[in-house]
């Protein structure tokens, strides 16, 4: 008998271990970060400093620009403290065009909304030129209502061109990004592979089984941060923000050329290594999100039986409360397709196509996947989902679709007292 179970014990590890290979198995653990103060305070300055053209910290680039989404970080992380979330009016606009309208090329970006001179200034005139010179599109003129399956609607809503897509992205929160950083890839890998065991080995990518795909980057790293996982470290996604959202490149990413005048060329980088470190560092240095149950003894009754439920109607499948070390995530950072209203492609340091197997490195999510966001600080990071079209906790379960479907189809079926009971949890996850 006990050969027997050992026999399956074998069986299980390795339909669940063999497409991860040796490889990924005996790959070395992230680096950890070392958060000694002086570095730690010189990448705050970093952090806090507003760029201007031509800035002195520099090194002798163009400094901010010549497009750029703000001025500073802290400009769009600042909800709930320094390094949080951001509200609508900080969201960045992305867009794709599909191969067919484009001869067989794929073409993706982000559409600037500043830029420092009327030279530089891209809008969706650059994309189409049926589309309006509008640099900062309202999230409610690239997003259908609730419900409306139509694109005949009046109001302010863009009539969009075939073949051509937009969507938005809303600034997530920073906090506890070093323990995201420190989670090994296999403990991600692994998920995935559990996933796919309990889904009875179902393809990765379909909506109709519950089973998420870690994002395999360039030299077989998994993708960790950003809302389609495509940055592997936090390192990484400092780097590419700091080109993208403020104009500085570095030694990790170019800056990026303005649509409207594709001839400049800066006169050399902005950023050192060092300064992206130091940035990274003091990000690192941010607080993890806390449970805070509330003293009130029936508020925490409340907050508990909340706690339960959401485990009951499937929310932590996707949501995991701990993953590898760290304990109160809420997510299995894997990418879940989310259904078709919830569809974003368009980026600005994604491939720009995705291979025929999925599990290739380098590869891409589609449009309608998206990595699982922690739901540690949920409760000051509102508005929600990728591009804060939710308001609240209550729209944001409601939107979800896809894999997410059932769980959303089962909170909708619960009474009054326990979705709010479930909610009364959701607004436990405090910032620090």
């Amino acid at each position: 008998m006990s050969r027997l179970w050992g026999g399956w014990y074998i069986l299980i590890a390795l339909l669940v271990l063999a497409p991860v290979g040796v490889r990924a198995l005996t790959r070395s653990a992230p680096r950890k970060h070392t958060l000694d103060t002086d570095t730690v305070q010189a990448g705050k300055e970093l952090f806090l400093h507003e760029w201007k053209v031509n800035d002195p910290l520099a090194n002798g680039g163009d400094g901010l620009g010549p497009v750029f989404n703000a001025t500073s970080c802290v400009a769009c992380h600042f909800q709930g403290g320094v390094g949080g979330g951001g509200g609508l009016q900080h969201n960045v606009t992305a867009f794709s065009i599909d191969p067919s309208a484009r001869g067989g090329k794929v073409r993706e970006g982000v559409i600037h909304a500043q830029a420092t001179s009327p030279r530089f200034q891209e809008t969706l005139a650059n994309v189409s030129p049926e589309l309006p010179k509008l640099a900062r599109p309202s999230l409610d003129q690239i997003v259908l209502p609730a419900g409306n399956n139509s694109r005949q609607v009046s109001g302010k809503f863009l009539p969009v061109p075939t073949g051509v897509h937009l969507s938005q992205r809303n600034t997530p929160a920073l906090f506890g990004a070093r323990l995201i950083d420190e989670i090994p890839d296999r403990v991600i890998i692994a998920g995935e592979k559990a996933q796919r065991v309990r889904a009875g080995m179902a393809p990765i990518g379909q909506d109709k089984a519950l089973a998420g795909r870690a994002l395999r980057l360039a030299g077989g790293r998994v993708g960790k941060f950003g809302w389609k996982a495509q940055a592997a470290s936090l390192g990484d996604f400092v780097r590419a923000a700091c080109a993208n959202e403020l104009g500085l490149g570095n030694p990790g990413q170019a800056q990026p050329t303005s649509m409207s005048d594709v001839s400049y060329t800066p006169p050399g980088l902005d950023l050192t290594d060092r300064q992206c470190d130091q940035m990274t560092t003091f990000i690192a240095s941010l607080e993890r999100p806390r449970e805070k149950v509330p003293t009130d003894p029936l508020e925490s009754e409340q907050a508990r039986l909340g706690k339960k439920l959401f485990g009951q109607i499937g929310c932590a499948e996707c949501h995991t409360p701990n993953l590898g070390d760290v304990d109160g995530l809420y997510s299995d950072l894997l990418l879940h397709p989310m259904g078709g209203e919830l569809q974003g492609s368009g980026s600005y340091n994604e491939p720009s196509r995705p291979p025929d197997d999925p599990t290739k490195p380098e590869d891409n999510a589609r449009p309608s996947e998206w990595r699982t966001p922690p739901l540690w600080g949920v409760a000051d990071s509102a508005p929600y989902l990728h591009d804060g079209r939710a308001p609240t906790l209550e729209a944001a379960i409601k939107e979800h679709a896809g894999q997410a479907g059932p769980s959303a189809a089962r909170f909708a079926r619960l009474g009054p007292v326990d979705q709010a009971c479930l909610i009364a949890f959701l607004k436990t996850l405090r910032a620090p």
